[in-house]
């Protein structure tokens, strides 16, 4: 077996992930002199605006030299190309090496080289983005012949203060961002507790809902090919439209309520709700629904003999949240003490 047949069987074995990569060009070869030049072109969800710095007042034309039809843009111009993507590469076919471009506000250089037989020039910025401008180097301008944008098809996801939210996309699988965490929840032993978690890299399979922890902020879920791993316990249940909820008895919506953040009721005694597209729900079925509760922390039982402080009286020692901070006999919510979780109500 000679080396290259090994490493070619070993990269086989590795797992691979699939981007939903795209690319989109806006091509200036075939421009007229006459036509004025839109502020805003856009295709495919990807958006090419052209302003002006700051107290200034440039006009980009379109131009022809040579017999070449290129967009120019002068010093005072900036060219932004920005998307619901994530953009990971443009290239830029520019007329010579005299006129080139770099990247606004950060003074980065845009390499260059040869393209093709005429005098053009290629410029090439990569990297990982929505939003990157533009802006000629000399004063002479510059001028473009086209531009080719790639991509990964994304989704900008909102994470709220309390630094937790659902999600649930029935036709689109997603790879997890840096920096987030999806879990899954599942009901076992009448107990609500993590199941499945999906970390940076990951795939979040399509139709799989998960309640999403990160610090507050966007973050961008690049669309994947890739099928990933379905959680068949999850409990969560969600929909791509405004809809009923469905699947369980009683019915819970995240929220940051009087016991923090966890899962409640919505509609009196855990009723049926309407749940908004792509935002998950917690559907249970209790042997009785009457003994459901209101509010559902994780990692606790649901059923009503649970402890609660009350019915502790010989509790000792001190008394933790679930963030591991000590609290008061006042505090209201899940509390652990020598190890143990109840419910203070």
């Amino acid at each position: 077996m000679t080396k290259k047949f090994v490493v070619l069987c070993l990269m086989l074995l590795l797992p691979i992930t699939i981007w939903a990569q795209n690319s989109v060009t806006f091509d200036f070869s075939k421009s007229s002199s006459d036509d004025v030049v839109p502020r805003v072109m856009e295709q495919d969800g990807i958006t090419l605006k052209l302003s002006s710095k700051l107290g200034m007042n440039s006009s980009p034309k379109y131009i022809v030299e040579k017999n070449n039809h290129f967009l120019k843009l002068d010093i005072d111009d900036i060219l932004t190309l920005e998307g619901k993507a994530t953009i990971t590469s443009i290239v830029i076919i520019i007329s010579d090496k005299s006129r080139i471009l770099k990247v606004y506000n950060d003074d980065s250089k845009v390499p260059y080289v040869k393209y093709g037989h005429d005098t053009f020039y290629k410029q090439e910025w990569t990297g990982e983005t929505d939003r990157v401008s533009f802006v000629a180097v000399a004063s002479r301008g510059v001028y473009i012949n086209s531009i080719e944008v790639t991509y990964n098809k994304s989704t900008p996801i909102l994470i709220p203060s309390v630094n937790k939210r659902t999600l649930y996309y029935g036709n689109k699988s997603f790879i997890i961002p840096k920096n987030v965490v999806a879990r899954t929840y599942k009901i076992t032993g009448n107990v609500l507790s993590q199941s499945r978690e999906y970390k940076e890299g990951d795939i979040l399979p399509k139709g799989t809902a998960v309640v999403l922890e990160a610090k507050e902020g966007q973050y961008f879920f690049e669309e994947t090919s890739e099928e990933g791993i379905v959680d068949p316990d999850n409990a969560l249940r969600g929909s791509d439209v405004r809809t009923l909820t469905e699947g369980g008895k009683v019915y819970y919506i995240l929220g940051n309520g009087s016991n923090g953040v966890g899962f409640y009721w919505k509609e009196e005694n855990g009723k049926p709700f309407t749940t908004e597209a792509h935002k998950a729900y917690l559907a249970y079925s209790p042997p009785m629904a009457s003994n459901a509760k209101s509010f559902l922390g994780f990692d606790v039982s649901l059923g009503m003999q649970s402890p609660t402080v009350s019915e502790k009286e010989m509790i000792t020692g001190p008394i933790y949240n679930l963030a591991g901070k000590i609290v008061d006999k006042d505090y209201k919510g899940i509390i652990i003490v020598n190890g143990k979780k109840y419910f203070n109500r």
